[in-house]
Formats: C-alpha cells, structure tokens, sequence
C-alpha cells in the first residue's frame, strides 16, 4: 500500500469542478528524481528548484574549475543533492500544487493512483453537504474550556 496526497481546490462552489481538478500525489522516495535530477525538476515544473540546482551546480562547477574543491568532492555534493531531490522531491511538488491554488484535500492509502482517486471522491461525497472540505472554525472541541490539564474542572 502506497500514500498518497490529494490536492483539490476549495469545494465551496461547484464540487464537481474542484473534484475534476484534483490532483492525486504518490508520497515517499521520488526515485525519477534521484536519477534525473534536473531533468525531473523541469517536467514538473518546479522552477524555484530548479533554479536552485543549476545556481549550485555553477557554484560547484566553479569551486571544482578554480580547484577550491576537489573532484571527489564535487562528486559528493552532486549525490548529497540527488539523494535530497529524491527524499524531498514530492514535498517540494506538493507545496507547488498548493501555491497554484491546489491545497491538500486529504490523504489517502491506496494500492495505485486510481484507487486513491476512488477512496477520495467516496469519502469526499459523502461528507454533509455544509462542510465543503472546510476546517471547523471552533478548533477545541465542546467542553474543552473546562479542562485543565487531566483534571476534569478547574480547581478540583
């Protein structure tokens, strides 16, 4: 079973339009991005990323030409931030679907993406139709103003 992140936009209008434009997210390990680094980085899109990788492939490029740093270590550097790319790089495509307007919706367990989608339209329509997918605007529960601590009223 794999997870996987849902991204949709608010579904205070029309559900069906923010369910058509979902967006379903495998998480973990992003091994395409690992092995292809840059090229990975620019089928999705994640430009800040990328920009990023080829200003530090300069600096490091540099630093190797002036012989500051040794081939080895170029080497290294080049690994450490393929291996980051490849734990980091859902994540990264995750807060790109949010700053386009996608936010995360829910997750979901699933043995493939078309079970995921499944599990999420089924739990998505069957919430009240008041809810939207919105956060509560009360975030304590009932009778959490009497509590403190473990002790059931204030001063007993």
């Amino acid at each position: 079973m794999a997870i996987f992140a849902v991204h949709s936009p608010t579904l205070d209008g029309d559900p069906a339009a923010g369910y058509e434009r979902a967006e379903i997210l495998r998480l973990g390990f992003a091994i395409w991005a690992f092995v292809f680094g840059p090229l990975w980085l620019l089928a999705n899109r994640l430009w800040l990323v990328l920009g990023a990788w080829i200003l530090g492939a300069a600096i490091v490029g540099s630093a190797m030409a002036f012989g500051v740093l040794r081939p080895w270590a170029g080497l290294s550097l080049y690994w450490l931030a393929a291996l980051l790319l490849g734990l980091e790089g859902r994540a990264m495509q995750g807060r790109a679907l949010t700053r386009r307007g996608l936010p995360l919706a829910d997750i979901v367990s699933a043995g493939d993406c078309e079970t995921a989608e499944r599990g999420f339209l089924a739990r998505a329509l069957a919430r009240p139709a008041g809810s939207g997918g919105s956060r509560s605007t009360n975030p304590t529960p009932p009778g959490a103003h009497d509590i403190i601590g473990l002790f059931p009223r204030a001063g007993g």
